[in-house]
């Protein structure tokens, strides 16, 4: 079984995506999809899918980056005995990346992309990163240890804390390319670089994740 967990609240267009990126995946075994939400109004979910189990979790809004508190609670919610994937509310999956993180979590603890992608869509720019050592947490899974250490980093950390993750934990980074953060869609702001206008060069979506970028308005 795989388990994932992903903090959301107040991006309703987001959350209709992320819906739609799970919907599709390939994986064929059974998942346990845990998610808090802590924005204002709760989010609708009409996810349904045979053998995906969403779980939702409501805690109350707070001041600040929620970030791990939210993740946190979520670890509080699932069975370390089983890997756990970081998906994130706003980016953009291919419809074989929970199939490539169980199968890659085989034979090791904590696996990632690195050279992270990031798309703006409300400007059109984006940027491949140079992340050579660690992976964005929204391209990263666990298991057994990893799981401990992340714990541990949610407790003492509020940012920073995939690089931190991967500076403790020795891990596997891929050059897969499957996942793009985006960047700029309505609802609640983001934290990351990505998030500011002047990020990144113009450039096409659709180079990346072909006709899947016309769900985010770039044809």
């Amino acid at each position: 079984m795989l388990q994932v967990i992903t903090p959301t609240g107040d991006r309703p267009e987001a959350w209709k995506l992320c819906q739609l990126w799970m919907a599709r995946q390939d994986y064929a075994g059974p998942v346990a999809w845990h998610v808090v939400d802590d924005g204002r109004q709760p989010m609708p979910a009409d996810f349904a899918r045979d053998g995906y189990a969403l779980h939702m979790h409501r805690l109350e809004p707070m001041a600040g980056n929620s970030q791990a508190r939210n993740l946190l609670h979520l670890l509080d919610k699932i069975n370390p005995r089983f890997p756990v994937v970081c998906w994130e509310d706003d980016d953009h999956y291919a419809p074989d990346w929970l199939e490539t993180c169980e199968r890659e979590l085989r034979d090791c603890e904590l696996i990632g992309e690195r050279h992270t992608r990031y798309f703006n869509v409300a400007t059109g720019r984006g940027r491949e990163m140079t992340n050579r050592a660690h992976a964005s947490l929204c391209a990263t899974a666990m298991r057994g240890r990893a799981l401990d250490v992340f714990r541990d980093i949610l407790r003492k950390h509020s940012t920073r804390l995939d690089m931190e993750l991967w500076r403790r934990c020795p891990g596997r980074l891929l050059d897969s390319h499957k996942v793009v953060g985006i960047k700029g869609l309505p609802g609640r702001g983001g934290i990351g670089v990505g998030h500011r206008g002047t990020f990144g060069e113009p450039m096409r979506l659709r180079d990346w994740i072909g006709s899947d970028a016309e769900a985010y308005g770039h044809g």
